[in-house]
């Protein structure tokens, strides 16, 4: 049901996975993504199980109604509330302990970010819009803004779809550097969407022997994992979580 990516004394972090049956029904599987068709009471029973997993209230589930925007929600004890979902932001960072930050990615990148020291965690959605426009550096910012250091940064990424999948039009492929684009005959470009995401992150500050690579592609991997390139935007999603104790 959960993967842990990382843990230690005070961190917990992991990515959901679908456990599904039908991994052709666009819905069956975990997920707590509320804005992309799911049932209510399906969404409803995920969320219970991942705050049983954590220990934790439903109401300390944080997640944002993510939009592809370069937004960066900061969760604190007075903007945080049960069922509370804000719009048009696709990452969130915290300082607050005993508080689960997520995205939701069937496809796009989700990246988790820690500064032990400082006590800073965020989560990143970072589809290639948002990834353009800045988003987990915009994170990284505000991050930097609660007291975390850039020495301190750990980076981890979870599954996303893979340069092998990755499909998109010269209009999109013009816009990323020549480095991230594949060019195989007879095909559209491919982009390597999650290898660009770190290079920013890089370029930011970020130390590279601190950022940890996934490397599974959620296109190719449907029943592990939900995509839309497999199943169709309506469908559910990845939740991919940090929290601090």
């Amino acid at each position: 049901m959960f993967l842990e990516l990382y843990r230690n004394d005070n961190i917990v972090a992991g990515n959901s996975v679908r456990c599904c049956v039908d991994e052709k029904d666009c819905y069956d599987g975990f997920s707590v993504c509320g804005y992309t068709g799911d049932s209510v009471e399906h969404v409803a029973g995920c969320r219970r199980q991942l705050a049983s997993f954590l220990d934790i209230d439903e109401a300390s589930v944080v997640q944002c109604r993510q939009t592809h925007s370069s937004s960066v929600f900061v969760a604190d004890a007075a903007t945080i509330t049960a069922g509370n979902e804000p719009f048009g932001y696709d990452a969130i960072v915290t300082n607050l302990k005993n508080v689960a930050i997520g995205i939701n990615t069937a496809d796009c990148v989700p990246i988790l970010i820690f500064d032990k020291r400082a006590g800073i965690i965020g989560a990143v959605h970072a589809g290639w819009r948002g990834a353009l426009a800045g988003i987990a550096v915009n994170a990284l910012e505000k991050m930097m803004e609660l007291g975390a250091g850039k020495d301190g940064m750990g980076v981890y990424f979870g599954p996303s779809i893979g340069e092998c999948c990755f499909e998109v039009g010269n209009e999109v492929a013009s816009q990323f550097p020549d480095e991230f684009v594949i060019h195989r005959a007879g095909e559209k470009p491919h982009v390597n969407l999650a290898a660009f995401v770190a290079q920013q992150l890089v370029d930011w500050g970020v130390n590279r022997e601190r950022i940890v690579m996934n490397g599974n592609c959620t296109r190719c991997d449907a029943r592990r994992y939900f995509s839309a390139r497999a199943l169709g935007v309506e469908s559910g999603r990845v939740f991919t979580f940090i929290m601090m104790r």
